[in-house]
């Protein structure tokens, strides 16, 4: 083991993952390429959906926004693995960096708010026809999305200029 390198940071780097991601050169362009793609779709999706909520293009009722969410997941897991596979290239470089305990930290919460939402308000919404105001509780929920959202899209961004002074 190198001197400095936690066992949960040699264990990552003995993974099938971590080899496949630092022996293939395309592999990081690509999966960056796939990361925009998934994050896109979640983005779009999701915004979309919780803008509806917050009041804007009220024309559309939030039920025929809601169908877009099975791409906004999608978006999701293809973040998760290609997101996997950076964390396996270079460990050190994202466990020890801020930006991205902030983003896991965001990430948590909007997971966390995605089951409030769907405990408590996600009936009312799908029969709530255009041109109707959704309820207060149900903006609060979707504006915590929102915010939640665009706060990882921003600290991973930041990852790349806040990484840890150091390098194994």
């Amino acid at each position: 083991m190198e001197a400095g390198v936690a066992p949960w940071e040699a264990w990552v780097r003995s993974t099938w993952l971590a080899e496949f991601v630092l022996t293939y050169g395309w592999t990081w362009p690509l999966f960056e390429i796939l990361h925009y793609l998934g994050l896109t779709l979640l983005l779009a999706s999701v915004g979309l959906f919780d803008l509806r909520v917050l009041g804007m293009a009220k024309g559309i009722a939030p039920r025929a926004l809601h169908r877009l969410v099975p791409f906004g997941i999608a978006g999701f897991v293809i973040n998760l693995l290609t997101g996997l596979a950076f964390f396996a290239g270079f460990p050190e470089q994202y466990a020890y960096n801020d930006a991205f305990r902030l983003k896991l930290a965001f990430m948590l919460l909007a997971g966390l708010n995605i089951a409030v939402f769907y405990t408590a308000v996600f009936r009312r919404l799908q029969e709530l026809p255009a041109e109707a105001d959704a309820p207060t509780l149900a903006k609060v929920i979707t504006g915590i999305s929102l915010t939640s959202w665009l706060i990882v899209l921003v600290a991973g961004r930041l990852i790349t200029f806040y990484r840890p002074p150091f390098s194994h």
